[in-house]
């Protein structure tokens, strides 16, 4: 009966240890199984977190496609008024080009005049410009 109730005894040791390491593999199943759901917790929140980011890039490069036309059509006005104000500029100066032509052919003209005065004052003799001009009849009346 020695040998039963050792066997007996070895058998109930065996499935008592079956039973411990069964636990354990339990507990290390437990343990697995929380962090796993620690760990798709924290990837949930970073997945939340990047959906969230996406979405803003989203809107901020909506809002830049829509801004673009706006800021080309203000260049383009701005453009557009240089060249008015560069047209208006080029008139300008072609008036004054022309202006100056005048003035210097003005100036050509008295420069000539004052030429031939000078010329027949110096013709005349010496002292005929000392003298006092005549007066006519025709002048007097």
């Amino acid at each position: 009966m020695a040998e039963s109730e050792s066997a007996e005894d070895e058998r109930e040791r065996i499935a008592n240890e079956r039973d411990r390491v069964a636990d354990d593999r339990d507990d290390i199943a437990d343990q697995r199984e929380a962090a796993t759901d620690a760990r798709d917790t924290k990837l949930d929140d970073k997945e939340k977190r990047l959906a969230n980011r996406e979405l803003a890039l989203d809107e901020r490069a909506r809002a830049l496609r829509e801004a673009v036309p706006d800021v080309v059509r203000r260049q383009q006005e701005a453009i557009d008024r240089s060249r008015d104000v560069l047209l208006r500029a080029e008139q300008r100066l072609v008036r004054a080009e022309a202006s100056l032509q005048r003035s210097r052919a003005a100036l050509q003209r008295d420069d000539a005049e004052i030429q031939r005065e000078v010329a027949a004052s110096s013709e005349r003799e010496p002292g005929e410009h000392d003298k006092p001009t005549e007066v006519t009849g025709a002048s007097e009346g």
